[in-house]
């Protein structure tokens, strides 16, 4: 008995310590007001805008809000989420209040923005895309908070996203001229809808976050700054990477990688093919551009540590050691950066932006269809815009109108930041998300039609071959890349601009999920054989 004791000593402290040294929740449940929120944003930025909003909101109406905040997980859990909640309550709606029939049909038309919505003479789908678009169908959540131009155009587009009035009641912002306005888009970047269903709260852009002592370990001389960098022998085993269908941000990344490869193929063209026409070099450029593309996404990948499932693990292993560089979103880089500093501001984890090589896009703010709390949502997209909400986004804690505890490291979308006097506050000084804008340009009929393509070969040619694919690379060793067992290990002449543009579309398009798995199956097996290949290549070339 008297040992069992003392376990059971330590068991409760376990237990207990955690409560008592939780932090203290803003806002209880007996709060007057309440706003519910899902959002992938991280603890540091929900305390400080759950901080901020609530003085903001009792100075405004005198009333005290609690902030209910949903986290399913990274953008791709939201979007499920949010499209099986719409799902359900639209079906609710359509079998109990219509009392009408609930079928494939219905399903596969009520949120599909290439169905026309008709209520007398359409037809059965029709029908189902006119009720939805009337109603008030909704998933019990006011806001949705965080999230690339991508994910909200789509579901705007099918209808989950309404028009919150943000537009009109800022034309200030959004429809007059000067350091006030936020552009319709930048470098090919979306920064609002114009029908009001989404606007851009901050920007951000991608890079590459180091380990300054790890590279030096591993013989890294040139420090990485562009996503080739990423690719260097030297770094075998030693990159950290994200997993694509986990993150919307993360599969961003990638689509930017591989626009760089288009536009670069581009120029080189307009050098060398002068007597082209325009239409035929811009062709050859994305057709090729997007198999250099693929073949630097292997090359990473083969050089991978990891393929996580969380966007922020990477500058956090990379900081500590357990990588020597990684691809990741500014706000992470940065704020691990900080996280990790000494006092004299000396820190071992390095973040650049890829110039030339990411375009800046907005992170985003949206009214759901069916809001409970409509008014206090539009109340906390105005405050967000505002410029005491944009203070919270890269204000030092301390400096006027900052956070409280927590620097975010989150660059502000309104223009007068990026100027005395509100640059002196700023944590990223030298910042300036839109004269790096003009660096890039992104063309979104190149690759946003398949955006989820690209999650998906990532998938089938890294992440779930990344066995044979590592191994191959392990042997190829120092060769170099013009080598036939190089040559094989890079070769993606199997998925091809065309095929992606066809088959793998059509299939994630298809409302048959079977497809996706026989093809997944298919096209992993072709590149595993194909990694074995360059492997015995490798080994019988020695």
């Amino acid at each position: 008995m008297r040992k069992v004791i003392p376990i059971l000593f330590l068991l409760c402290t376990i237990i207990v310590l955690p409560f008592l040294f939780r932090q203290t929740e803003i806002g209880k449940s007996s709060a007057e007001d309440e706003l519910v929120i899902v959002s992938p944003h991280n603890e540091a930025i929900r305390y400080e805008f759950t901080r901020a909003f609530a003085e903001y909101y009792r100075k405004s109406t005198g009333r005290s809000v609690h902030i209910d905040w949903r986290l399913p997980g990274g953008t791709v859990e939201i979007v499920r989420y949010l499209n099986s909640q719409f799902e359900a309550s639209f079906r609710s709606y359509w079998t109990m209040e219509l009392r009408l029939p609930w079928d494939r049909e219905v399903l596969g038309a009520f949120a599909n923005p290439s169905v026309r919505g008709d209520a007398d003479r359409g037809s059965r789908a029709e029908r189902a895309r006119y009720a939805f678009l009337g109603s008030n169908a909704g998933c019990g959540i006011d806001l949705l908070f965080g999230g690339g131009s991508f994910d909200f155009v789509n579901l705007a587009n099918r209808g989950l996203l309404v028009d919150s009035g943000v537009v009109s009641r800022f034309p200030e912002l959004f429809g007059g001229a000067g350091d006030l306005l936020i552009p319709r888009s930048l470098g090919g970047e979306q920064y609002w809808d114009a029908q009001g269903r989404w606007v851009g709260a901050c920007l951000a852009e991608f890079g590459i976050c180091y380990n300054t002592e790890v590279l030096a370990r591993l013989g890294v001389s040139t420090l990485p700054t562009q996503w080739v960098d990423l690719a260097n022998s030297r770094l075998f085993n030693a990159i950290a990477l994200a997993d694509p269908t986990k993150s919307g941000s993360v599969a961003k990344a990638f689509e930017l990688m591989i626009q760089q490869q288009m536009n670069e193929r581009l120029a080189e063209l307009a050098l060398s093919e002068r007597d082209q026409s325009p239409e035929r070099r811009e062709k050859q450029a994305v057709t090729e551009g997007w198999e250099r593309g693929l073949r630097l996404l292997i090359r990473l990948a083969a050089n991978s540590r990891y393929f996580s499932d969380s966007a922020p693990k990477v500058p956090i292993d990379v900081a500590y050691g357990e990588a020597g560089a990684g691809m990741c979103i500014d706000f992470y880089g940065r704020f691990e950066s900080e996280a990790v500093a000494e006092k004299s501001g000396r820190t071992r984890l390095k973040y650049t932006s890829v110039l030339g090589g990411t375009s800046i896009g907005a992170d985003s703010i949206a009214l759901l269809r069916g809001a409970p709390h409509p008014e206090i949502a539009r109340a906390f997209i105005d405050f967000v815009l505002k410029p005491e909400g944009q203070m919270i986004w890269d204000f030092r804690p301390g400096t006027p109108g900052g956070p409280e505890h927590y620097t975010l490291r989150r660059l502000p979308i309104r223009r007068e930041f990026y100027r005395e006097p509100l640059r002196t506050y700023m944590a990223d000084l030298e910042a300036d998300p839109y004269r790096d804008a003009q660096a890039f340009e992104y063309h979104e009929a190149w690759t946003a039609p398949l955006f989820s393509a690209i999650r998906f070969l990532v998938r089938v040619m890294c992440i779930d071959s990344r066995e044979e694919l590592v191994s191959a690379r392990k042997a190829i060793g120092s060769e170099p890349i013009d080598s036939p067992a190089f040559q094989k290990l890079l070769d993606v002449s199997r998925v091809r601009y065309d095929f992606a543009m066809q088959r793998i579309r059509d299939t994630m398009r298809s409302a048959d999920r079977l497809k996706e798995v026989r093809l997944a199956e298919e096209l992993t097996t072709y590149f595993r054989n194909q990694y074995r290949e360059a492997e015995r290549m490798a080994r019988g070339a020695k």
